[in-house]
């Protein structure tokens, strides 16, 4: 796990190594261990290491094949190195050094742009080849592992995060419009090849590139796709519990593999816990395990946590996020990693966990990706009431009624679980509004439509058209599913663990994010997922052995939770965070009455506006500290 940087330039122009020092000494959170600089000509190469296979100097990067003709620069980790290097040695290949980043220059030299088919990791990958002069860049499957590139008429620039570009062309430091209003409104990040700076773009998963250093030109090619029948034809079987359970426990072992200690991050939820479980009863390891605790009854998950570190005998560690001495600056350190405002509080838990790490660990297992592949999300039960109702039988409405008053009854404490519309035409207009007034609902406005003009084809990703490809995805569950875990959730996630964690110098990995995993979930039906009562039914029940009966029978779901909502009106930070508030209202996106109403309502106690209000105040922080020029403030101007 590292940071990756580099320059290429065009025109026979010349790379200027003191351009690759700053933009390695702006990372060095991500590689504390080493650093190495590689510059021949037009091609300079960056890398910060963290030492976690082969600590020895024989893994230091930028590193040079045997033979001198590959150059590379990989932050991640390839898991199955071991299979792969024994499977190339009987093709002919020789190692020097026990690293897996050895392993992927000889997996080029003998498979070319397909070798990335044979990893199972994450990765971005940067391979100079001084014969054919070309350069080879490649993302991971599910983009756990960034990569940005920043290119004009006289250059091209990689790095691990924008800061590295922006240290050295700090005039990119330019706001995307469009970014911007897809974040008021709660939308997509990381989906596709905008980024909060305008010039600066996401390298696409899934992805691999060649640029031709002689015509300065680039090929891309996606070398992985979902592709449902194919997964179905590929994984057959006659036990998908049993499947499923030999799939993550292998996924796990071959994330156990490191020359440091390995820990894990425990929420007290079914995925974390899990994780737990096998690494510990599986694999008999004395696991260091990683927990965010607050006060607040909403966000307290103690118990579970507790119950779960007895069960696999852990060294458990809690950590408290509101014992820090000022969480607003740690927000404020939080936006800076993330190179971006951030989406909610929720990433500063996480924030909190791994900074909590110290000296612990240098490695965690964690538990993302579950929840968009097995149907973790309680918001998955509308795709269920859309297919009955799409159905539109008897018995398929009936179906739908009872599925709306157990979901009513189970999750009391969650009365905007259900949407509206689908209440409205299963209940019929009297006993929607019978519902609705035991609930005490009161109607949503739509503050956050910014002003922002901008053309709604970019704004607004056409989700639906995503889902072309994949006609096997028929029910309503499955598209959902798809869409959270492709474009509208998971990424978000992504981006956020790899920040949080790369700001402690940790490397993450996760286990449900094994492509092996991703392919087989696809191939499963509805009732695998969302049975009854049971969301993620087939990893309660095929994992069960590994867990407690509180931990596998758990139906709430919390996540990585943050008391934002009381931190608005506590004494020590509401003046902070209202200057935050009303400055941006000067920035002409957001009509200012209604941003003012809300913060009111929340103040008051009327309605939680927590989530809205953490964006305007990190968009705000954003701004300032990036945007803003000395002694002019930013604001938009409709073109």
């Amino acid at each position: 796990m590292c940071g990756i940087a580099g320059i290429v330039k065009k025109q026979n122009s010349r790379v200027e190594r003191e351009e690759i020092r700053k933009m390695n000494d702006v990372m060095a959170h991500r590689g504390p261990d080493a650093e190495g600089i590689y510059i021949d000509g037009v091609i300079g190469l960056g890398h910060r290491r963290l030492s976690i296979v082969d600590l020895s100097d024989g893994g230091r990067q930028p590193m040079e094949s045997f033979d001198q003709r590959f150059v590379l620069v990989f932050n991640g980790e390839i898991y199955n190195y071991i299979e792969l290097k024994d499977a190339l040695q009987k093709e002919g290949a020789v190692f020097y050094t026990g690293t897996d980043t050895e392993v992927i220059m000889e997996a080029y030299r003998y498979w070319g742009q397909d070798c990335t088919k044979y990893f199972n990791g994450m990765w971005s990958i940067v391979l100079y080849d001084t014969v054919q002069k070309q350069i080879f860049v490649s993302r991971d499957r599910f983009g756990v592992k960034p990569l940005y590139i920043y290119e004009s008429e006289e250059e091209m620039i990689f790095a691990s995060e924008i800061k590295c570009i922006t240290i050295i062309r700090p005039e990119e430091k330019a706001a995307d419009i469009t970014q911007i209003a897809r974040y008021l409104r709660g939308l997509q990040e990381d989906t596709d090849a905008h980024t909060f700076y305008k010039n600066i773009r996401n390298f696409p998963k899934s992805h691999n590139m060649i640029y031709n250093l002689h015509t300065e030109t680039a090929e891309y090619e996606k070398y992985w796709e979902i592709d449902v029948k194919e997964f179905k034809s590929k994984w057959q079987c006659r036990n998908p519990y049993r499947k499923i359970r030999e799939l993550l426990e292998d996924s796990i072992r071959i994330r156990l593999r490191a020359d440091v200690e390995i820990g894990a991050s425990l929420s007290g939820g079914l995925d974390s816990s899990t994780i737990v479980g096998i690494s510990s009863k599986k694999f008999h390891t004395k696991m260091h395990t990683f927990s965010s605790i607050y006060n607040e009854k909403s966000c307290d998950e103690k118990e579970y946590i507790d119950c779960m570190n007895e069960y696999a005998d852990t060294i458990p560690h809690y950590i408290y996020p509101e014992e820090s001495e000022d969480i607003l600056q740690d927000i404020k350190d939080l936006i800076y990693y993330h190179d971006g405002p951030c989406h909610s509080a929720s990433p500063y838990s996480g924030y909190c966990v791994y900074r909590g790490v110290g000296k612990q660990v240098k490695v965690l297992l964690d538990g993302q990706g579950a929840d968009e592949l097995f149907g973790g999300y309680l918001m998955f039960y509308n795709a269920k009431l859309k297919e009955l109702l799409r159905r539109n039988t008897f018995m398929s409405r009936i179906k739908a009624v009872k599925l709306v008053m157990m979901v009513q009854n189970e999750w009391q404490d969650k009365p905007y679980l259900l949407n509206n519309d689908l209440l409205l035409e299963t209940l019929g207009v009297r006993g929607f509004r019978e519902l609705q007034k035991e609930r005490g609902r009161k109607g949503f406005r739509n503050v956050f439509a910014t002003k922002i003009k901008y053309q709604e084809k970019f704004a607004q990703i056409d989700l639906e058209d995503n889902l072309q490809g994949n006609k096997a995805i028929v029910s309503e569950l499955g598209k959902d599913l798809h869409l959270r875990f492709w474009y509208k959730i998971l990424p978000r996630i992504l981006h956020d663990v790899d920040r949080n964690s790369m700001a402690s110098s940790l490397e993450v990995r996760l286990p449900f994010l094994d492509y092996r995993l991703v392919e087989f979930s696809y191939t499963l039906s509805d009732r695998y997922k969302i049975n009854g009562r049971w969301t993620k039914y087939i990893l309660r029940k095929s994992c069960k052995k590994y867990l407690p009966k509180k931990i596998s029978r758990r139906r709430s779901k919390m996540g990585f939770p943050a008391p934002f909502d009381k931190w608005v009106g506590n004494e020590r930070y509401k003046g902070q965070i209202k200057e935050y508030i009303d400055a941006f209202k000067e920035r002409n996106i957001v009509d200012s009455d209604s941003l003012e109403q809300i913060y009111a309502e929340h103040i008051n106690g009327d309605k939680n506006w927590a989530d809205e209000l953490f964006r305007i105040m990190s968009l705000e922080m954003w701004l300032q500290n990036e945007i803003d020029k000395p002694g002019k403030s930013w604001k938009y101007e409709a073109v």
